[in-house]
């Protein structure tokens, strides 16, 4: 059976061939640059809150399914540090997900890479707050 062709790295100006997205090296560049998960807050304070959040919170408010992340929402924790919370990781900040629903609702309140232009960030709905 043919293969699929490889395509140019996503990165303007390089023609590496890949298949998908971007070339080994700009992959390691965009990590780089991203930052590790400590150094964009998720430290080992986070993780103790996140477990004690979801042990307390254990279903997903979506669908009813084990949640597995503490999802900031409606505001991600960029937005609240931006605002100067001082505290973005409080439960008032955090509802339970599975992975599946986080996926969907970062994909479509969250777009990045080539849908970022074509879909519109969606405002939270007020009404949408779990209740806890």
């Amino acid at each position: 059976m043919p293969r699929k062709p490889r395509t140019p790295c996503s990165q303007p100006g390089c023609s590496e061939l890949t298949n998908g997205g971007p070339c080994p090296e700009h992959k390691r560049q965009r990590e780089q640059q991203r930052g590790s998960a400590s150094k964009r807050g998720y430290d080992v304070g986070w993780q103790r809150k996140r477990r004690a959040y979801l042990y307390a919170n254990p279903w997903c408010v979506l669908c009813g399914r084990q949640a597995t992340i503490a999802d900031h929402w409606p505001l991600s924790r960029k937005q609240l540090q931006a605002r100067h919370e001082p505290n973005p990781d409080a439960p008032k900040h955090l509802r339970p997900l599975c992975k599946p629903c986080h996926d969907s609702e970062t994909a479509k309140n969250q777009p990045g890479g080539w849908a970022a232009e074509k879909v519109k960030p969606q405002p939270p709905n007020p009404n949408d707050v779990p209740p806890f």
